[in-house]
């Protein structure tokens, strides 16, 4: 039985949801159509794989097998396939399409230019690394499959494709096979001799196709030429390349050197791996830029770059100073990995500096760390508030931001974190509370848009792998999870235990040869992340021991673990091969900006024991509360010192209920006749209390059902709390209306960000927005008389206070003048009070006939907390960090004794391994005692 060919592919065929609209090309697999994907209303490319390909069952399978593989690739300089298809019996690829030139067609006669040469050598590089991270080799690296796109990015095509198009039983000892484009695992003039042999290619065969792309990219010509293909071949097998220094006695002698060690004939000699190769390229491009770099000669030339007067004599840092001794060793010397480029001080000396962060800008102990050393130590990430990302090299004498977060409207927050090579970098804008967009980003360092890795609900940094794999916690409760760092599926690591009441695994930190893991426990019954755990997970057998009892946010370096508790640095002997404690802890620096509250601790560690830590102390758990009379004279109550947040007084005036933070979030009441604090949720995760009008029941948001939703429990514990609003999540409730039967709560929305919504309290009844616009609304309570809702809204460019009818319509009128949050009523009416900074405001306010307020005025001025230090909130339109009493004769604010306490530099400490092994020294030493 003879099967009819498809029709003819054409300017007009449909390809099931595919339009075509052009040819593009031929390979080795088969023709490339430019398309319109109908169904998305986008451009690609379509690959139509050749009949025989299609028909064959053992290399369709290879090639299902294949491009599954690839189409994990998510990466700024791969192009991205988006299907595997198949339309009436012909069988293709749909790819993103790109708006350029090949490579091929692009490159001038005599090679690019020094710069363009630097910046498409280093991209193509980071492809390579991102590739070869998730182990796919391209196979075919040639300029005919490197893409320039119109605006001059580099994009690489058919990565791990070009096998599927060979025959799996050819064998490749003819030559005939051989001069055919794409019949075998290469294309002849950029193949690696063992794939000329009949190897397996594998990454070092890439990065030799790579040597010879960069030879022709800096030059215009092919280290091997023949006249033949035969000659070609016995070329690539035999001699030695040509010096592309001296075939363009431009390209300096460092670069030709990175390029003779991507040629080297036996691959176990050869550069081992893109990451390597990725950070050379940069640490070049960085000399390069700079001007002070020396171009040796090649035997028998001269200088083609003239060195700068005095050279030797000016360089600023050792770090410069290594940088060129590195460059000048480079043919005698084996090339570390990136993350091990820069050699420790040799002589011993421990070199001390600090960077000041920028004015106006600080450091608070939160839910992360805000910065980073590189994994070489050559620079320092930070991200201060109110942001951006400020990179600072060693060797510079200026912060400078990252071009990927520094757009207008870029909210960045932290976490910052260096790829192993330095390259990139990975970050989170928002935070997992107060945000309504939380994404998880890296950047490459060199410039360009920054790509999104993943969503998150709740942010704890992790660690980056060599081995291609990003550590991070990305929810609360939660455990570590990891996935690729050019992107992909989200993958469970570790596992919580909740029967021993585990609740959050984070700062996950990689020990040597990617073996394991160390990361911080936080569990029930602990009232600061001081008493947390430090556990090891070894990733091969998937098994978990504690290490340290008593400390967060460990880092190995040199034989150590490094970890914070109370403000302090200490560190305890660890064997990393046996992954094992083998000696006792002892304080290796005092001073540590640190939160008790979320563990986060402000130190980051090089692989060389370079440390970078933001003075400070121990912060959480110094919070009061506080009675403020009318003239701002303030009492404190009878309570002893915690992290207490929201404070909430009953409609009957005889309790507060209050939340207390840190590893635990619970809610409290306190009985005020009788001067006892009851705590009254056990679950670790309850936020935010507000009391119903019968002063019997308590709303509250917890994180039980994950993403903050709300809830009700009865204040005496008689019944277990209730869901509301069953569909919701991102929602904090807000104020009861004074008859109860409607709640107002704030919601995140990732369209329009914080807004404001009513909930009626019967069953069955779906919420309503009452302020939702493109600006930040929240913060809606009720009048005493249940006809208007006062809340903030930041519309006219900064927090105001409105009043507005419920449920409405209506007249909206702004009481603030020059900004406000945080509206409280009297409950005895007459009288509306908010917060401007660090001032209490009052306006006088009528409801009945109609609404009439007057100016508003200060009652005191002092500083009390709005809720910035806190965890789990913000100041601003959506949080009320005091009340009031029914006559409006007291406030009840929060005295936050760690306010104050920021950061505004980092101390750098080079070769700090030295102080911390003179340190274990003393440690260890025995106790003398005289005689007697």
């Amino acid at each position: 039985m003879s099967v009819d060919p498809p029709p003819p592919i054409g300017v007009g065929s449909r390809l099931g949801h595919f339009t075509i609209t052009g040819v593009l090309g031929a390979g080795g697999m088969g023709e490339v159509f430019a398309a319109e994907d109908t169904r998305l209303n986008r451009q690609v490319a379509l690959k139509v794989v050749r009949r025989e390909v299609a028909d064959d069952p053992v290399r369709r399978a290879r090639l299902v097998r294949e491009a599954t593989a690839v189409a994990r690739l998510n990466h700024p300089h791969i192009v991205t396939v988006h299907s595997l298809e198949e339309f009436d019996g012909v069988l293709f690829i749909a790819m993103e399409r790109i708006d350029g030139v090949t490579l091929a067609e692009a490159l001038p006669e005599n090679g690019f230019p020094l710069e363009r040469v630097m910046s498409l050598a280093i991209q193509l590089a980071d492809a390579l690394a991102a590739a070869h991270a998730l182990g796919i080799v391209h196979r075919d690296l040639k300029p005919a499959n490197i893409m320039i796109s119109r605006d001059g990015v580099l994009k690489v095509l058919d990565f791990g494709l070009s096998r599927l198009a060979v025959d799996p039983d050819r064998h490749m000892g003819s030559i005939e096979t051989l001069t055919v484009d794409g019949s075998v695992t290469g294309t002849v003039p950029y193949m690696s001799p063992e794939q000329i042999e009949g190897e397996e290619a594998d990454q070092r065969s890439d990065l030799f196709s790579m040597g010879i792309v960069l030879f022709e990219l800096a030059t215009g010509r092919r280290p091997f030429n023949g006249k033949t293909t035969l000659a070609t071949l016995t070329a690539i097998v035999k001699d030695p390349p040509a010096d592309a220094s001296l075939v363009n006695p431009g390209v300096p002698r460092e670069l030709a050197r990175v390029i003779d060690r991507c040629l080297v004939k036996e691959r176990t000699k050869r550069m081992q791996a893109a990451v390597d190769l990725r950070a050379q390229l940069e640490d070049l491009s960085r000399l390069f830029e700079s001007r002070n770099w020396v171009s040796l000669p090649a035997p028998g030339t001269r200088f083609h770059e003239k060195p700068a007067p005095g050279f030797f004599r000016r360089f600023a840092t050792p770090l410069v100073m290594a940088a060129v001794v590195l460059s000048a060793a480079g043919a005698a010397a084996t090339w570390s990995a990136a993350r091990w480029a820069r050699a420790p001080l040799q002589d011993g000396r421990v070199v001390r500096f600090v960077v000041n962060l920028p004015a106006d800008s600080a450091i608070v102990a939160e839910f992360n760390p805000h910065i980073a050393l590189s994994p070489d130590g050559s620079e320092l990430a930070i991200t201060p508030l109110p942001g951006p990302l400020l990179v600072r090299r060693l060797d510079a004498l200026d912060n400078r931001p990252l071009s990927a977060a520094d757009a207008p409207g870029f909210r960045f927050w932290g976490a910052p974190l260096f790829s192993p090579n330095g390259s990139s970098i990975a970050f989170i804008e928002g935070n997992s509370t107060y945000s309504a967009v939380r994404p998880f980003y890296t950047a490459s360092l060199s410039g360009g848009a920054p790509l999104k890795l993943a969503d998150y609900d709740a942010f704890h940094r992790g660690d980056w792998s060599d081995d291609g794999w990003i550590y991070w916690t990305d929810r609360y409760p939660g455990a570590i999870v990891r996935m690729p760092a050019g992107g992909g599926e989200v993958q469970p690591v570790t596992a919580l235990n909740a029967q021993a009441g585990e609740r959050s695994h984070r700062f996950a930190s990689v020990l040597p040869d990617n073996r394991g893991l160390v990361y911080t426990v936080g569990y029930d019954g602990i009232g600061s992340y001081d008493d947390a755990r430090i556990d090891l997970w070894d990733l091969k057998t998937k098994t978990h021991k504690t290490l340290v009892a008593g400390g967060t946010a460990a880092a190995y370096a040199g034989g150590y673990l490094v970890y914070a508790r109370a403000g302090k640095l200490l560190a305890v002997p660890f064997d990393a091969r046996r992954q094992e404690v083998t000696g006792q802890p002892f304080e290796a620096l005092d001073g540590v900006l640190t939160s008790g509250n979320t563990g986060a601790a402000e130190f980051s560690l090089s692989r060389h024991g370079d440390l970078a830590y933001v003075p400070g102390t121990a912060t959480g758990g110094h919070r009061t509360l506080v009675w403020v009379d009318r003239t701002g004279k303030a009492t404190p109550l009878p309570l002893p010192s915690a992290s207490y947040l929201y404070p909430r007084l009953s409609p009957d005036g005889r309790s507060i209920a209050v939340e207390i933070e840190g590893p635990n979030h619970d809610l409290y009441v306190y009985d005020l006749a009788r001067a006892i604090l009851t705590k009254i949720t056990t679950d670790g995760q309850s936020h935010d209390p507000v009391w119903a009008p019968d002063s019997k029941r308590l709303a509250f948001r917890s994180w039980v059902a994950g993403g903050m939703t709300m809830w009700m429990m009865p204040a005496d514990r008689s019944a277990p709390p209730s869901r509301l609003d069953p569909s919701g999540t991102r929602q904090s409730p807000v104020s009861f209306s004074p008859d109860g039967r409607f709640l107002s709560f704030d919601q995140k929305d990732r369209q329009t960000g914080d807004d404001a919504w009513v909930l009626p309290l019967e069953a069955g009844a779906k919420p309503t927005a009452i302020a939702q616009s493109r600006f930040g609304e929240g913060s809606a309570k009720f009048s005493p008389d249940g006809r208007w809702l006062a809340y903030a809204s930041t519309e006219s460019g900064k927090a105001q206070v409105y009043v507005q009818p419920f449920p409405g319509p209506g007249p909206k009128l702004q009481v603030s003048r020059d900004g406000g949050f945080d509206p409280v009523w009297r409950r005895s009416g007459g009288e509306l009070y908010y917060r401007s900074d660090n001032k209490m405001m009052s306006v006088s306010i009528s409801t009945s006939p109609r609404l009439e307020a007057s100016a508003p005025k200060v009652l005191w001025e002092a500083e009390y907390s709005d809720g910035a230090a806190s965890s789990c909130g913000m100041p601003g339109v959506s949080s009320s960090n005091y009340d009031v009493t029914a006559d409006g004769q007291r406030f009840l604010m929060v005295r936050d004794d760690d306010a104050n306490v920021a950061g505004t530099r980092v101390v750098v400490v080079l070769n700090w391994i030295e102080e911390l092994q003179q340190r274990a020294r003393v440690a260890a030493a025995p106790v003398r005692t005289a005689a007697r």
